[in-house]
């Protein structure tokens, strides 16, 4: 038999899921600096390959810690240290040149003195991650010189993400800033919040919540937070009725202009990319028969993956943290951060939920003057819309933290997180790519002969029917018009075979 073949032009998804690796190990200050205190840590993990190879899938990245520390003299000073770290996922559908995605995220952080004076680092990594193909599917479409060949199909909806353009915006600002004589550590989280077809391009307009920690010229730490918002105007290589953005920190950096000038500076460079869905209709032959030659069809199994879109979100939450047993009275606030960690995440029917924790940590002055230190884990609960047809999303969270209240022995702290999805959907099918003869068992099964009335299973078509007894489609329409308009349980079919 000479078999005549379609492909198929889809994204299929080969394997996903959710990995986890475990870092520890000494974080080394700057040469010639003591630690004699830890006042305030963070962290933050970003992959950099994400590779496919015959049978794995290699992941490998860093973990990058930003500490703010006091030596023996009581001199605050910051610096950081980066951890790297591999991974590799075992898969025998993962195949060379296959395309694959990852995210990683912080599960779990704890920075601490030992008693040897060591800086001693222990984390979790969550990566979660897909492997698809672009490469054509080749399904069956006919055999040549069988004019009675019937095939049964399935129209699949998918859509497509397309990069419309991408281009680079450097946010430039002066902050006004009594007292900062010297930054010690700053972390900048992206949003966006609306996109817009204008000037031949897409123009994408956001915020960037920008929280530093500074020093003032007595050496006492202060937090300064912003919002700064940024617009460009991005451009394309054509136009859609359905489009997103996404925008990613490249690189950033923030100095105080000296206490004379009251003025800190905030430089960043930000990466826009603009996508757009395509979205059109597959067809899948899901099973196949000749009255005329007897085969078998041979099926695989496939997962379409279906973009359908991305969103940014911001959400503010209110909590009070209380000050541990033991430790002194607030006298003022100094700072809050917080790490946001991804404990669980659901989509169904136009709804996403997420579950997490702000891995917290609030520094603050006694009377006495001294600072103390304490972390607390605030859980957190969001829920937000979602494409009526998503079943799985990517998410980035991003999180500033600051004090906007309290007494003695609490503050209450205020957390702007900004959530970044992609969201999509995944359709399952069988679809028959080749034909083989029917083994001897299969070929012996009896076909009765002669007038029958056949009555009609649930989920019986006109094919399932002409498949079963081999004989045409047509000729079941003939003997029954009613069937034209479809098939129900219960009905009675005349055939004659």
């Amino acid at each position: 038999m000479e078999l005549i073949w379609n492909e198929i032009n889809a994204v299929r998804l080969i394997c996903r899921g959710s990995e986890q690796t475990e870092l520890e190990g000494a974080l080394p200050p700057p040469q010639g600096r003591s630690v004699a205190e830890i006042l305030d840590y963070t962290a933050q993990t970003e992959l950099e390959s994400c590779k496919c190879e015959a049978g794995r899938l290699s992941l490998g990245g860093r973990i990058t810690a930003d500490l703010i520390v006091s030596d023996e003299n009581g001199d605050r000073y910051a610096f950081s240290s980066e951890s790297p770290f591999a991974h590799s996922v075992s898969d025998e559908a993962i195949e060379t040149g296959m395309l694959a995605s990852a995210h990683a995220m912080i599960a779990a952080l704890s920075v601490r003195r030992a008693t040897d004076g060591r800086i001693m680092l222990s984390a979790a990594v969550d990566m979660e991650y897909s492997v698809t193909t672009a490469a054509p599917l080749r399904v069956l479409s006919g055999v040549a010189g069988v004019s009675d060949m019937e095939i049964k199909t399935s129209t699949q909806d998918f859509c497509r993400r397309v990069e419309l353009g991408s281009g680079m915006l450097h946010l430039s600002e002066e902050l006004s800033e009594s007292g900062a004589d010297q930054v010690l550590s700053h972390g900048v989280t992206l949003s966006v919040r609306d996109t817009a077809f204008e000037s031949g391009g897409v123009t994408v307009s956001g915020i960037a919540e920008v929280s530093i920690i500074a020093k003032t010229a007595e050496g006492e730490p202060v937090q300064i937070t912003r919002s700064l918002p940024f617009r460009e105007n991005v451009a394309t290589d054509g136009t859609a009725d359905e489009v997103f953005a996404a925008a990613e920190l490249r690189s950033s950096g923030v100095r105080a202009l000296g206490t004379e000038f009251s003025l800190i500076s905030v430089d960043a460079d930000i990466e826009l990319r603009v996508f757009a869905l395509r979205r059109g209709k597959i067809t899948l032959p899901l099973d196949a028969f000749s009255p005329s030659i007897n085969f078998s069809c041979l099926r695989r199994k496939t997962a379409l993956l279906s973009a359908l879109g991305g969103a940014d979100s911001a959400h503010t939450l209110r909590e009070n943290l209380t000050v541990p047993e033991g430790l002194s009275d607030i006298f003022s606030t100094v700072s809050a951060r917080a790490l946001p960690i991804l404990t669980n995440k659901s989509v169904d029917r136009g709804e996403m939920s997420l579950e997490g924790v702000l891995m917290t940590r609030l520094i603050y002055r006694s009377a006495s003057g001294r600072l103390y230190a304490f972390n607390e884990d605030v859980p957190f609960s969001i829920r937000t819309a979602a494409p009526q047809d998503a079943q799985s999303a990517e998410i980035r969270l991003g999180c500033t933290a600051s004090v906007t209240g309290g007494s003695s022995r609490s503050a209450q702290i205020t957390y702007n997180i900004a959530v970044r999805s992609e969201f999509f959907s995944i359709a399952e099918a069988e679809a028959v790519v080749g034909l083989a003869e029917k083994s001897a068992d299969e070929a012996a099964e009896p076909i009765p002969s002669g007038l029958i009335v056949h009555t009609a299973a649930e989920g019986d078509g006109v094919f399932d029917i002409a498949r079963r007894f081999r004989i045409p489609s047509s000729r079941i329409i003939e003997l029954n018009p009613s069937l034209a308009d479809g098939v129900k349980a219960g009905d009675k079919v005349l055939l004659v075979v």
